[in-house]
């Protein structure tokens, strides 16, 4: 388990979106298991939604991209990404962590989500979310069914307020 020992939840990446008022990519990530199916929303770069969204599309670049570089440096070195965690939320910043194995000793690398997310997609590496961090910051997947009946157009214009604060840019 990563940092502190803390409980997580495995996620998959379900999509990228765009904030209709700010313009910046958000990646979306739903429990996996779980009866209420929780989402997390992450506001990220540009560079890095073109990198999750390549990995999620299978599209390959004649040259590597930062990512595709990590993953071949770790291989070449014998490591393995065994997973990677949003762990921590500060000020409205998401922390998160990169675990490896190499050599026979683990290691946690600290992230920005955006890239740790990237890397693992790239490595086929599980994605987690600390417990406390979907917990105070997620929000059901019927929230976003009940958005999505009124006006799908815009799925975030249409959460309800206490939802949406969360997530200012």
């Amino acid at each position: 388990m990563e940092k502190n020992e803390q409980p997580r939840v495995e996620v998959n990446v379900t999509y990228l979106t765009i904030d209709q008022s700010s313009g910046a990519p958000i990646v979306v990530m739903k429990e996996k298991e779980g009866a209420s199916k929780r989402m997390l929303l992450i506001w990220i770069g540009e560079s890095e939604a073109g990198a999750i969204q390549m990995s999620l599309e299978n599209l390959v670049l004649p040259r590597p991209m930062t990512h595709d570089l990590f993953k071949t440096v770790i291989e070449t070195l014998d490591g393995e990404v065994t997973s990677i965690c949003v762990h921590n939320v500060e000020e409205q910043t998401f922390y998160a962590q990169v675990n490896l194995q190499a050599n026979g000793e683990a290691f946690d690398i600290d992230a920005r989500p955006s890239d740790a997310i990237a890397l693992a997609l790239r490595c086929d590496a599980p994605i987690y979310v600390a417990e406390k961090v979907i917990e105070n910051h997620g929000f059901p997947e019927s929230e976003l069914e009940r958005a999505q009946k009124r006006e799908p157009k815009d799925l975030l214009q249409n959460l309800d307020d206490d939802t949406l604060k969360q997530f200012t840019v």
